[in-house]
């Protein structure tokens, strides 16, 4: 009901909409439709109220962006990245925001698949990057395998600037600089 969450979003307190986006990880084939039809839904509510997308999309990126494309009027942010430069890029053109959590501090695996997060974080601008905790799942090496807390995000931080080649303080003055960018705050 787009008319109960017009009246919450008058709160100042709401600065994006979100988590929406498409999850096809576990997935029927039915879900697919109704998935795609919400998320235009809450699309168009963002670009009602002015407020940015804050994105949650699970092995569905090019569908997900197909629909930015034709729907949205807002900018945003792709939580939890884990796909793939050109992905990436994809968004970025668009102007959303990247942002990463515990999962970049994880070891590739054995078989050399897995996460492309040291590219796509090497080739994302800095003013374009964020970080988030994905609380209480995912938490970063050394607490993996622990519930996942919110100052945890320092070693996601530590990451980045460890694979950007810069000053662990820069990079986390540059992610409160987008935050609240992108966020209004």
């Amino acid at each position: 009901d787009k008319n109960i969450y017009r009246e919450l979003l008058k709160d100042p307190k709401v600065v994006a909409i979100g988590e929406c986006g498409l999850d096809y990880y576990h997935l029927d084939e039915d879900s697919i439709k109704k998935q795609k039809e919400a998320f235009i839904a809450q699309i168009e509510l963002a670009n009602e109220i002015g407020k940015p997308l804050m994105l949650h999309i699970r092995d569905a990126y090019s569908d997900a962006l197909v629909l930015l494309k034709e729907h949205a009027k807002v900018k945003g942010v792709v939580h939890f990245f884990t796909g793939t430069l050109p992905q990436a890029q994809g968004f970025l053109d668009f102007g959303f925001m990247i942002s990463f959590a515990g999962a970049i501090t994880f070891p590739p695996k054995k078989d050399g698949t897995g996460s492309h997060s040291n590219e796509v974080i090497k080739n994302v601008p800095l003013d374009m990057i964020l970080t988030d905790t994905d609380s209480p799942y995912v938490a970063p090496v050394p607490y993996r395998g622990k519930r996942n807390e919110p100052i945890y995000v320092r070693e996601i931080v530590k990451k980045i600037a460890e694979i950007k080649n810069l000053p662990e303080e820069e990079v986390a003055q540059a992610i409160v600089a987008n935050a609240k960018r992108i966020f209004g705050i």
